[in-house]
């Protein structure tokens, strides 16, 4: 607040809009979309899904017995190798989901960023055409 009173207090008003618009205000949509990139990509962590592809779902787990059964140990071996696959498979879903998630949320701010810079010309470009149809 203190730097619009700073911005607006030797202007009049249209400088101190252009100067508010471009100087402070596309820096501050420019952070918060740093930010909502920032929070997304933490959000879905993919580096440490990434790391923990392979663990077993849920970390659920049999352990194997001492001695030799053989019923028991490929059952053990069976769950374990299903929790590990079950485990890869929804971290896949989730680090498609993140990437795609990603992807948009850093188009849609490039957009905005866009639409900031650019909807003041459009405006006044749009005030010139309708004068010239009034004239």
């Amino acid at each position: 607040m203190k730097r619009m009173w700073k911005v607006t207090k030797k202007n009049n008003i249209i400088s101190a809009w252009v100067l508010w618009h471009y100087g402070v205000a596309l820096p501050y949509t420019y952070k918060r979309w740093g930010d909502v990139c920032r929070f997304n990509y933490d959000y879905f962590s993919i580096p440490f899904l990434l790391k923990t592809f392979f663990t077993p779902w849920r970390k659920y787990s049999f352990s194997y017995q001492k001695g030799f059964d053989a019923a028991r140990f490929f059952e053990a071996l069976t769950f374990n190798a299903f929790s590990r696959f079950m485990g890869a498979l929804v971290r896949s879903i989730v680090i498609f989901i993140g990437i795609i998630s990603q992807v948009v949320v850093s188009l849609l701010g490039l957009l905005v960023v866009f639409f900031w810079i650019i909807v003041p010309l459009l405006t006044i470009l749009s005030l010139l055409f309708s004068l010239r149809w009034l004239i």
